[in-house]
């Protein structure tokens, strides 16, 4: 189940995450980008403790991410160490960092628009990503 522009009774509630402990076959997808687009236009809303509540329960995150500003939105770009949130980019290390200690089994979906950057950057993107999930867990 891939969380898509959720309501504050998923977010603010703990029903969804009741039903996932009673069902622990339903597995979750969390989708970076979204949430990152969720944040940036529903002012109760904040990706980081959402990823942290629910990443236990997730077998794959969708790891993209999105640029927005006042004037553009940027959509569907993968990951890059340079891409800073003051610069209005999602603050995917924070993410990557929740992810690792809720749930370090948890599956890596890449962007599928790889063709957006360069094949350096996109390895770039494949280390710097392995480097987030392994820096504080050795095994």
């Amino acid at each position: 189940m891939e969380f898509d522009a959720l309501n504050s009774y998923i977010y603010e509630h703990d029903v969804l995450e009741a039903l996932l402990k009673k069902y622990p076959d339903i597995r979750l997808c969390l989708d970076t980008g979204r949430l990152f687009l969720q944040q940036n236009v529903d002012p109760s809303f904040q990706a980081l403790p959402v990823i942290r509540k629910y990443a236990k329960y997730a077998d794959v995150i969708h790891l993209w991410n999105l640029q927005y500003t006042k004037s553009s939105v940027k959509l569907r770009y993968p990951v890059l160490p340079e891409q800073r949130p003051e610069d209005g980019w999602a603050p995917i290390g924070d993410y990557l960092t929740v992810i690792r200690e809720e749930n370090p089994q948890v599956k890596i979906q890449f962007e599928h628009r790889s063709d957006l950057v360069s094949h350096e950057d996109l390895q770039r993107c494949y280390e710097w990503v392995d480097e987030c999930l392994r820096s504080t867990n050795p095994s």
